[in-house]
């Protein structure tokens, strides 16, 4: 008999709703970065909000500029614009004088899932 409850009881908690909520990314996509003239543009396709998104351009000499956004609701896009980049020494972005090589975005999800992507600025 307890054998029968053990065996119930482990099929009952390996289905795939609860594979799903303990963080299974199944079929998802993460994160997608571009960049436009004015901004980057960076939109969340992991199917959960996304948590501290740390964009950063990755300039020549080793400066980086950074943005972060506090959270980035499922299925949205946001433009970070250039011009809000800063060191951390608060110096603004400027692509004439930065020469920029690439933009790397960080985020984590709602269940501590690990993003990061890194593309050429280009």
């Amino acid at each position: 008999m307890g054998a029968l409850i053990l065996a119930a009881l482990i099929a009952a908690c390996t289905n795939a709703a609860v594979d799903k909520a303990i963080g299974a990314t199944e079929g998802a996509t993460g994160l997608s970065v571009t960049r436009s003239d004015t901004a980057v543009v960076v939109e969340n396709g992991a199917g959960r909000p996304l948590l501290n998104v740390r964009a950063t351009i990755e300039a020549d000499a080793g400066a980086t500029f950074v943005q972060v956004l506090p959270t980035l609701d499922t299925g949205r896009k946001t433009d970070l614009r250039l011009a809000d980049f800063r060191t951390e020494d608060g110096m603004l972005f400027d692509p004439a004088i930065a020469r920029p090589k690439q933009i790397r975005v960080t985020a984590r999800d709602t269940l501590a899932n690990n993003y990061d992507l890194t593309v050429p600025w280009e």
